[in-house]
């Protein structure tokens, strides 16, 4: 799993009907500081009506048709991260 900021929706006005009724995110991986990483932005399905702007949590995982996809998946809305200085 990967904490990620949505930094962008992403409209597909044709998609496969395993995506169809699913909302499409840009998400960007956050390094240990929770800055945007450079390069590190997928597209990513949306279970949890995450925004513009929130940190979330993502993972990777067989999804959908399992034989043909292979999708990120946003899976948690992030409110506070604790950690140890």
């Amino acid at each position: 799993m990967i904490l990620a900021k949505v930094t962008g929706h992403v409209v597909a006005t044709q998609k496969c009907d395993e995506l169809r009724g699913s909302n499409l995110l840009l998400i960007t991986q956050l390094d240990d500081e929770q800055k945007p990483m450079k390069d590190h932005s997928w597209v990513a399905i949306d279970s949890v009506g995450a925004g513009m702007h929130d940190i979330v949590l993502a993972e990777e995982y067989l999804a959908l048709n399992r034989d043909r996809y292979k999708a990120m998946s946003v899976v948690a809305i992030v409110e506070n991260v604790f950690r140890d200085a």
